[in-house]
């Protein structure tokens, strides 16, 4: 038996749009329906982020903090810190997070020392990190595990998704659900198998996305 030996298939969006209209049926792509697929696209894309965490978005980076500064921004793309670490003398301690009413509720912010909490101020720009107590050296780091909006889809030519070839499925069957929304034509009971097939195409790319680990062990640690 012959196979290909080949393993990098994918869909470029025009190539996704051009599925998702196959799978509805029914009348051809209308003129405006690229555009209006892309805007869906976007949607669904932010709407999966909403769904849960992504972890083909997840990041890491490292912050040098300093005496005195108790706010660290993020970058505009971020969307949350799942976790921060701060390592002292090449250990790595993790920092508790609290909620930002519980954080304006501190009576004293100005109290410095080894950080131990941290809080995360979801602006419109980007996500900034408080921390309390405020750092008292300059060779405290801070490692942060970030998560990143996916990116835009937009009008360049064979672009792909910012997203795994595993999420496809649920990627062409979401679109022939949210373009079906759009078109007088279509039967309320096809619309509603167009989306149900798209939740259960989501459901498994999302239960194969997740972790493998079944038990995480953090040891407890702490500086004299």
């Amino acid at each position: 038996m012959a196979t290909s030996g080949t393993y990098n298939f994918n869909l470029d969006i025009d190539e996704v749009i051009q599925e998702a209209t196959e799978m509805i049926g029914g009348e051809q792509t209308l003129g405006h329906e690229p555009q209006s697929a892309r805007r869906s696209i976007n949607l669904m894309l932010n709407d999966w982020q909403n769904r849960g965490v992504l972890l083909w978005k997840i990041y890491t980076t490292a912050v040098t903090v300093s005496t005195s500064v108790t706010s660290y921004d993020l970058s505009s793309s971020t969307t949350d810190a799942l976790q921060v670490n701060l390592r002292r003398d090449s250990t790595d301690i993790e920092l508790q997070r609290i909620s930002f009413e519980e954080y304006l509720n501190v009576p004293n912010k100005s109290q410095t020392g080894r950080p131990t909490q941290y809080t995360v101020k979801r602006d419109l720009a980007n996500p900034i990190i408080h921390l309390y107590p405020i750092p008292d050296n300059t060779t405290d780091i801070l490692q942060i595990e970030g998560i990143r909006q996916v990116e835009d889809v937009n009008k360049s030519a064979e672009q792909n998704a910012d997203a795994p070839v595993r999420f496809l499925p649920a990627l062409t069957c979401g679109l022939s659900y949210y373009l079906s929304m759009k078109r007088n034509n279509i039967p309320m009971d096809r619309i509603q198998m167009l989306k149900a097939n798209y939740e259960e195409k989501l459901l498994m790319a999302l239960e194969e996305d997740r972790e493998r680990a079944s038990l995480l062990l953090k040891p407890k640690l702490g500086y004299i």
